[in-house]
């Protein structure tokens, strides 16, 4: 094939809460926007390399000064399939082919590309399958009225229908190999992962993403085989997690064996104690934020938005969230009890450490780290960081296993909303361990 053909990226101007409005849930409407704009800018990029190609922005809303530089068509109205129609057409009128893609495959290999444009010389259109049932790019020979029209969007589908859709009307169809677009917060981690082994070009993504908190998440455990996975599986699936560091102190089950199964999971060993086990991870974390994580703790999808927007107060040191104790499996006529441990996450300046304590690299570092006590490690800590600076419980909750509490429900209950007037009056860590038990 010889000349240029058009390649038309579908983009949305990038507008604080009108944009990646699924990724705004993780990093924030403000992220979300800047994330558009950045993949926006890396597509554009990209596309400008291809010697073979013209690319043109089609767009839903003016863009900014900052994008003068792009050649823009405005999409006009209807649903998508009449958007996408709209604009193949009119790059067909002036080109033998012409694709379309979505600025939310920022660094989308090039070999893809022209695996799409060889794929045209025998077929009259080529799609490029998504992983979630969609497609990434679409280019055409030819486009009959109405060929996109009244079609499913956004679904697990989506693809067959459009292939249906060609195929119905004369047009032979190739494929292309599957990639992804970035809609979820999953996506977003798939594509950091992506950028750091340098398996695509995205320089304003980036760029992005290294201006927000670099998260070390740090989990010590001791035979926490039957949770570790899911902590780590949840961890795999958030943006922003610089990395996973799990302190091991001398575990006789299988927990070693299992976080070693996550690649990207660093596990270190300890000896045995918590504070001594956190320190460790500290010492070694690479983040400007420290995230400490219990096994039996569940994070919120969008934890490392709330410590993005926590911690972009520079009066703030560290925070921690809220809790909710639940059984391990299914129902408890003991849940309202089970509640009465989640109160002083509530009313309380100082967080326990099962709130999911995080905290600035640095403030920890001046604060000396956890005394390593047999109990009470993250109210010592938290107490020297309130000399630092302040501490903030964001109104969003962790989830933390009922197992100790299912045990002696009112007992922990009472005992874990005293504990704090306890060490005040004096009660040394050691005695306080014995009626809490094996803190692990």
């Amino acid at each position: 094939m010889t000349g240029l053909s058009p390649i038309v990226v579908f983009a949305r101007a990038p507008e604080p809460g009108k944009v990646k409005t699924r990724l705004a849930g993780a990093v924030g409407a403000e992220g979300a926007a800047r994330l558009a704009a950045a993949f926006l800018r890396d597509s554009w990029a990209s596309l400008g390399a291809i010697a073979w190609a013209r690319p043109l922005v089609a767009t839903t809303g003016a863009l900014d000064e900052t994008f003068a530089d792009l050649e823009t068509w405005d999409q006009g109205g209807g649903d998508l399939g009449a958007r996408i129609e709209r604009m193949l057409r009119r790059a067909l009128s002036g080109a033998p082919t012409a694709f379309a893609v979505g600025a939310d495959t920022p660094g989308l290999p090039r070999h893809l590309l022209d695996e799409a444009r060889e794929a045209l010389a025998s077929a009259d259109a080529v799609l490029g399958p998504c992983d979630d049932g969609g497609f990434y790019l679409l280019g055409l020979k030819r486009c009959p009225e109405g060929l996109l029209a009244d079609l499913p969007w956004s679904r697990s589908d989506t693809l067959q229908h459009v292939r249906e859709r060609l195929e119905a009307r004369g047009l032979s169809v190739a494929l292309i190999a599957p990639w992804f677009d970035v809609d979820r917060p999953e996506d977003l981690a798939r594509l950091e992962v992506l950028i750091r082994e340098r398996r695509i070009d995205a320089p304003a993504t980036a760029r992005v993403l290294a201006a927000m908190p670099r998260i070390s998440v740090i989990i010590p455990t001791l035979d926490e085989a039957a949770r570790i996975a899911n902590r780590l599986r949840e961890l795999a699936a958030m943006p922003t997690i610089t990395e996973v560091i799990v302190v091991d102190g001398g575990s006789r089950d299988a927990t070693v064996a299992v976080a070693r199964e996550f690649p990207h999971v660093r596990v270190l060993a300890s000896a045995r104690g918590r504070a001594t086990q956190m320190n460790r991870g500290a010492a070694s974390a690479a983040g400007d934020v420290l995230l400490f994580l219990h096994a039996d703790v569940a994070l919120p999808a969008d934890a490392a938005r709330w410590i993005g927007e926590t911690l972009s107060d520079d009066r703030v040191v560290a925070g921690a969230f809220r809790t909710w104790t639940v059984p391990d499996a299914g129902e408890s006529r003991l849940a309202l009890l089970l509640h009465l441990a989640d109160l002083r996450s509530r009313y309380t300046w100082l967080p326990y450490g099962d709130q999911a304590l995080f905290v600035r690299m640095d403030a920890f570092r001046a604060a000396g780290g956890f005394p390593e006590i047999p109990l009470m490690e993250d109210l010592h800590l938290a107490r020297r960081l309130r000399r630092l600076g302040g501490i903030r419980t964001v109104p969003a909750t962790v989830t933390v296993s009922a197992r100790r509490f299912l045990a002696r429900p009112l007992y922990y209950a009472l005992l874990v909303n005293i504990l704090p007037l306890l060490l005040r009056l004096g009660v040394p860590p050691a005695h306080l361990a014995r009626l809490y038990g094996d803190p692990r």
